[in-house]
């Protein structure tokens, strides 16, 4: 198990690539700063606070492409390393259930309810259900609490007591009778 997860971190694991703006706005620093000291040299020889200002103009205006250049780096790095991140969770859960299937009999069912509302406690009466469109059953109470923890029957399950006319949703059925109503 533990060798499969590392393979897929492995595998997972590609190098982040600088983008081309990144690129891009780096080369406008180095230009631009690069520009700025010839140019202000060329122009210290008439005036020298205009050289100067010039110069610094130009060193601000390239840190500033270095600034930019260096949040689009970031911004892709967190992207790059969120996806990473996602494929190893990806490659990590479903080696994970991969493995717990493999060691479930074919008649074992993995029950996963998110909900704790309890199935209709009277155990006489009979009830038809629909999953499929068409009235299957009749089904005990204790049936329906197997089925509702199989995942077969689920609170918008179509559900009808014997004896009555109208469908409730199974969900509706277990709130009148947690209520106490008699539904």
């Amino acid at each position: 198990m533990a060798q499969l997860f590392s393979l897929g971190i492995i595998r997972a694991m590609k190098k982040h690539e600088t983008p081309i703006l990144t690129r891009v706005l780096y080369t406008f620093a180095a230009l631009t700063i690069i520009g700025a000291v010839v140019g202000g040299v060329m122009i210290c020889s008439d005036s020298v606070s205009e050289g100067i200002a010039v110069i610094v103009g130009g060193l601000f205006a390239g840190v500033i492409y270095i600034g930019i250049g260096q949040a689009v780096d970031y911004l892709a790095r967190t992207a790059h390393a969120t996806d990473q991140l996602s494929t190893i969770l990806e490659t990590s859960i479903t080696q994970r259930l991969e493995s717990i299937e493999g060691r479930l009999s074919p008649s074992t069912s993995l029950l996963v309810r998110v909900d704790s509302t309890p199935p209709p406690p009277n155990a006489r009466t009979e009830f038809y259900y629909s999953t499929d469109g068409t009235k299957q059953g009749p089904a005990s109470a204790n049936d329906m609490r197997l089925l509702w923890g199989n995942g077969v029957v689920r609170d918008d399950t179509p559900v009808i007591r014997d004896g009555e006319s109208q469908w409730r949703t199974y969900g509706e059925l277990l709130a009148l009778k947690k209520r106490g109503h008699d539904a």
